[in-house]
């Protein structure tokens, strides 16, 4: 009988804001790391922007004798959540007062089929897999932050391959073309982008105009994809998170006047509106996934509309034989 092991690395421990926290993870396979945040509202009478709370963390890495597993900003760890893993969080106590104490998890997926015995992360060495998290040098609208870190274990299984995601960082110093180099060796899934600008009213400009993927210097899978398709397609398998955006009721009476806000912007866009989801594995069955071995370049082609900054996450199947 196959089992897992739900269990906690980390209880209640306090957060400053500005520290670096490292753990040591379990040495049986790791399917997913589950990371909790408790903490208090600090914002009377209106609802806490929900961006801060992932903006507490400035980055997430899980290291292998040092070398990056997954690394990327809290925001984007909340993306990939969704995108890759299908795992969406419940916020708890939304209530909009002061001090009301709150609580918000993020995963941090090492497969993107959670507890999957074919796609884990393989067995380690106590010492050799490091959980690393780096806390943002202010929390804003937030104040007494504890964390809790749960573990998924699969004792039993015996991983054929794993699921590795870390950040690539551009920041164009022109408008127009320019090429993202992609890792070359291991399969890719899918990517993950962030793009600083989109729409806003009645401008246009967005930083990820549009996107092509050029093995080899052809263009494949993705001849050229637009950011408004792009981020439409983002959400063909889910809603989108649109419960973390503004959401009002319009109240009468002297008793409710703190509640009636009419400086809103409703509805306001969801929390993952700059990013972008460019999935090749679309079936989940491997027939379309981006095969990397053997190329000599391989890169994704952006538009840029304005000189902000671009985060990419290639999702990597990695097989364990290749683990080092």
């Amino acid at each position: 009988m196959a089992r897992f092991i739900h269990s906690v690395l980390q209880q209640n421990q306090s957060v400053t804001a500005g520290t670096v926290i490292s753990e040591d993870l379990p040495v049986n396979p790791l399917s997913h790391i589950f990371l909790t945040y408790k903490f208090a509202q600090d914002q009377a009478n209106t609802q806490l922007t929900f961006s801060n709370i992932a903006l507490m963390i400035s980055k997430v890495e899980v290291l292998f004798k040092g070398s990056g597993v997954f690394s990327m900003s809290g925001i984007d760890m909340l993306a990939c959540g969704i995108f890759i893993a299908d795992f969406e969080s419940w916020d708890q106590n939304a209530l909009g007062d002061d001090n009301d104490l709150r609580s918000f998890t993020f995963i941090v997926p090492l497969t993107r089929s959670l507890y999957s015995p074919r796609e884990c992360y393989p067995a380690s060495t106590r010492g050799e897999l490091i959980l690393q998290i780096t806390y943002a040098s202010s929390f804003t609208q937030i104040d007494a932050v504890t964390s809790q870190i749960e573990t998924i274990e699969l004792p039993d299984a015996s991983p054929e391959r794993f699921l590795r995601m870390t950040t690539l960082s551009v920041t164009p110093s022109s408008t127009g073309e320019l090429d993202i180099d992609l890792p070359i060796g291991n399969d890719i899934s899918d990517l993950v982008m962030f793009g600083t600008t989109i729409p806003a009213a009645a401008t246009a400009t967005r930083t990820i105009e549009f996107a092509q993927i050029l093995l080899n210097n052809e263009r494949r899978f993705y001849s050229q994809l637009n950011f408004e398709t792009m981020q439409n397609m983002s959400g063909r398998k889910r809603a989108a998170p649109g419960y973390h955006a503004a959401h009002v009721h319009r109240l009468l009476g002297a008793a409710f006047s703190q509640f009636d806000d009419v400086s809103a912007v409703i509805p306001a866009n969801h929390i993952l509106s700059n990013h972008l989801h460019l999935p090749f594995d679309v079936t989940g069955d491997g027939l379309y996934m981006l095969q990397t071995a053997g190329l000599s370049s391989l890169f994704v082609r952006i538009s840029a509309g304005d000189t902000n900054a671009i985060r990419v996450i290639p999702c990597e199947i990695v097989s364990a034989s290749r683990r080092l």
